[in-house]
């Protein structure tokens, strides 16, 4: 199951037939009807006997986390009595075309699970609510991780909180330690450790190789997590809007993680996705894998937690750690809730103590509430005891992901995604896949300075 939730952004394709603006407005407004009729009530609705209903659009329709969810919203519904929140999930593939058609026809529910990658749509639509005020005055600054509040405002293309910073993701690197015992290796602490292990595991003869690399659907963020944090680099962009994927620190470190590919990982890995990976790792073909927290459950299924091991993030070579995969992932409330005291009253419950521990360990990310941090279940699970000390580490730097840019995902999740599988088979040199892969993000980061002044 996928849980790298940049890389799991369903692509929202905002074609629509050419048809009438008539046709089009009516077509939008009974498309807004029909969800209105799912959820079963009318958003924000009060009553007779004062009692609020809110309506959530769920925009992460898993089974395990649905359910998750439902059992937040009791949790929230017992400690509430005049509150109601009804559930309404979305196809993950066209849920951002159902939240535009409720936008334009003015039919937006009280509360949304959007994801980071969503922000920039939805606030330069005017559809959410900023949250900042509400949180300086709950008190909220000293008791949710700062870190989290910082990346959460970074998604938005305005800087101010448009999401609670419930929980978060975190990239991790995962070994088999059972192989490394074999060969008599320990954790890795450096990149030459891994890159080491990555050829000392590989045995092409029996089918096991030393890693699994991606270079199918969603290779960009394993790309980002396993070169930038080598060269060091801790931004997207430099001071004067041009892009870092040219930087020479870059290049060379890309160049050392693409020679991987055959060497030390299989061939059928030019195309491999999520699941393809997790299927090597768990089943013996790969003695490492890189991915985020949120995988630790799902290979933990099929493999004993004694024979997983979690690499902590490794240094670059000035000592310096920078910090990939980073994304908050929370909940959020429409401008046009009618009740906003009461929805934002469920948006606190996701950040407070009990609601937080309850949804942080059920979808097994990092808790944004800090006496969470602190609670047994996070100190005894390696991956996310790991994920919070890395984050609190000094010299530690954060790489957030521009998401505040429109064409960020479009360019890293489709449009650069051939060009990769041509550098891995040798048609394209790593120098020339960069260099004109930063200058698209270059164009696309100077268009957006240029419109904020």
């Amino acid at each position: 199951m996928e849980h790298r939730s940049h890389s799991a952004q369903p692509s929202r394709s905002r074609r629509r037939p050419h048809v009438g603006r008539r046709a089009l407005a009516a077509a939008m407004a009974l498309a807004a009807l029909a969800l209105t009729a799912c959820g079963g009530s009318t958003p924000g609705s009060a009553g007779a006997d004062g009692e609020v209903t809110l309506q959530l659009w769920d925009t992460d329709t898993r089974p395990e986390r649905s359910a998750n969810l439902k059992q937040l919203i009791d949790m929230f519904e017992k400690k509430n009595p005049g509150i109601k929140v009804t559930y309404l999930g979305l196809p993950t593939d066209s849920y951002m075309q159902k939240i535009d058609t409720a936008i334009a026809t003015k039919s937006t529910p009280d509360l949304l699970t959007p994801k980071a990658s969503d922000l920039s749509a939805l606030v330069a639509q005017g559809a959410l609510a900023p949250l900042d005020d509400r949180f300086a005055k709950g008190g909220w600054a000293e008791r949710v991780d700062r870190s989290m509040v910082d990346i959460t405002k970074a998604a938005a293309p305005d800087g101010k909180l448009y999401m609670t910073p419930a929980t978060s993701l975190a990239d991790a690197v995962y070994y088999r330690k059972d192989w490394y015992d074999k060969v008599g290796l320990g954790a890795p602490a450096s990149w030459n450790d891994f890159f080491t292990a990555a050829q000392k595991l590989t045995d092409k003869g029996s089918g096991r190789f030393g890693y699994t690399i991606r270079g199918g659907a969603g290779f960009f963020p394993q790309f980002v997590q396993m070169v930038y944090p080598q060269a060091g680099v801790a931004s997207f962009f430099r001071e004067d809007g041009t892009s870092t994927l040219d930087d020479p620190a870059v290049v060379e470190a890309a160049q050392k993680y693409v020679g991987l590919y055959k060497t030390a990982t299989a061939e059928s890995d030019l195309t491999a996705d999520f699941k393809a990976m997790v299927a090597q790792f768990t089943a013996g073909g790969a003695g490492m894998l890189s991915h985020s927290i949120g995988s630790y459950p799902t290979i933990t299924k099929t493999l004993q937690p004694a024979a997983v091991g979690v690499a902590a993030p490794l240094p670059a070579a000035d000592g310096s750690t920078v910090l990939t995969g980073r994304v908050t992932t929370g909940f959020a409330m429409f401008n046009n809730s009618r009740h906003r005291d009461a929805a934002w009253k469920f948006l606190e419950f996701t950040m407070s103590q009990e609601g937080n521990s309850f949804w942080a360990k059920a979808s097994g990310y990092i808790p944004g509430n800090l006496a969470v941090e602190k609670e047994s279940w996070v100190q005894d699970s390696p991956v996310l005891n790991a994920a919070v000390a890395a984050g609190k580490a000094p010299n530690v730097r954060f790489l957030n992901q521009p998401y505040y840019l429109p064409e960020f995902n479009s360019i890293t999740n489709t449009d650069m995604r051939p060009d990769w599988q041509r550098v891995l088979q040798g048609q394209l040199s790593v120098r020339e896949f960069l260099t004109t892969w930063a200058a698209k993000l270059t164009q696309a980061q100077q268009r957006y300075q240029k419109l904020k002044k």
